[in-house]
């Protein structure tokens, strides 16, 4: 799983807010601040090379079709 930026860590936040407001807002906010806490900003070794497999992937494909 990507991790999220900033931007889209307020967005969810704002938006489980919203859905959740009354009774319910202390618990969503708990739980949401929990999930952001065990989310780590750095990806993974393995994430960094399977993204390069998906660009070399995409490159060569383009590179088959324009050429076939």
């Amino acid at each position: 799983m990507a991790p999220m930026d900033r931007q889209e860590v307020e967005t969810a936040l704002q938006a489980a807010n919203v859905a959740l407001a009354g009774q319910r807002r202390r618990e969503a906010s708990s739980f949401a601040s929990i999930e952001l806490r065990d989310a780590d900003p750095t990806p993974a070794e393995w994430e960094i090379i399977v993204t390069g497999l998906v660009g070399l992937f995409a490159v060569v494909a383009v590179l088959v079709a324009w050429l076939y």
